[in-house]
């Protein structure tokens, strides 16, 4: 077995620019790669660099909701129970996930999937009035091989905040994200999400990009690995490396505009195939 030294030479000099599945926690010099890779070599999956990666330390004490949170938590969920179209109760919810720092992480995941659950519409707000950050608004329409919409099809997104966190207790925690959406496309197909522009990492040199997951009864998951990456042609972390890795795994190159009130744009049309 090669040395962790010689292993992190091998990638920061020749893999790495290749690499957008790679875990790495700031502050901590061991990086893992993604289960993909180490398969494609014929490696174990979840063969990791170093054992470090998964006893990465949380930079704050595990958050805690208060009662009186706990409370509306309790008055939202009962009313989308009672009544699914309550669009209130499921921004509230998906506000105080947003905003994270007064949940614990297993809070934080059981409230997405409930986010999820109750999910009809076609357009989100992934962030909270004041999040900080560079407006973003990304738009498209899902169609099937023939060019006609789908209904019905789910959109997940997710991605870090300005600073290249993806959660305030541990940054690199993506199942967590704490800027996340879901949509579902009516008759139209057409899907909309407004965020801001996110951030890239702050210890790797990886562009800026958003997580994608699309699935519709009766067709194949859009997805890259476990999910598309959409990243941006105007970024300066595009380099030419960058540009063929998105090509080789048919990641998006979004490319930007702005409209009127100087709001960046983009948008990415999916097309799904049948099973």
């Amino acid at each position: 077995m090669l040395k962790l030294a010689t292993m992190k030479t091998v990638f920061s000099s020749y893999l790495v620019p290749l690499l957008l599945g790679f875990r790495a926690f700031p502050g901590n010099a061991a990086v893992a790669v993604s289960d993909d890779f180490w398969v494609s070599l014929g490696l174990p999956e979840g063969f990791l660099i170093s054992h470090a990666i998964l006893q990465a330390p949380c930079t704050d004490a595990t958050p805690q909701s208060s009662p009186s949170q706990a409370a509306l938590i309790a008055r939202c969920e009962k009313a989308l129970q009672q009544h699914p179209e309550d669009d209130q109760a499921l921004e509230q919810l998906h506000f105080i996930v947003a905003k994270a720092h007064s949940l614990n992480r297993e809070e934080s995941l059981r409230l997405k999937q409930v986010i999820r659950k109750y999910t009809r519409h076609a357009n989100t707000t992934l962030t909270p009035p004041e999040e900080p950050g560079e407006p973003l608004v990304v738009s498209g329409t899902v169609r099937d091989a023939a060019g006609k919409p789908i209904a019905g099809a789910l959109i997940a997104v997710f991605h870090a905040d300005a600073k290249g966190y993806y959660a305030p207790a541990r940054a690199m925690d993506e199942p967590n994200a704490r800027l996340f959406g879901y949509m579902k496309t009516g008759s139209a197909g057409h899907y909309e999400f407004r965020t801001i522009r996110p951030g890239g990492y702050t210890q790797q040199p990886i562009p800026q990009h958003i997580h994608l997951l699309v699935t519709a009864t009766g067709y194949r998951d859009h997805k890259c690995r476990s999910t598309c990456q959409l990243v941006f042609a105007d970024d300066p972390r595009m380099t030419p490396e960058w540009r063929q890795w998105a090509k080789a795994g048919g990641n998006p190159v979004l490319q930007v505009t702005r409209d009127q009130d100087g709001i960046q744009r983009c948008v990415y049309d999916i097309v799904l195939q049948r099973n």
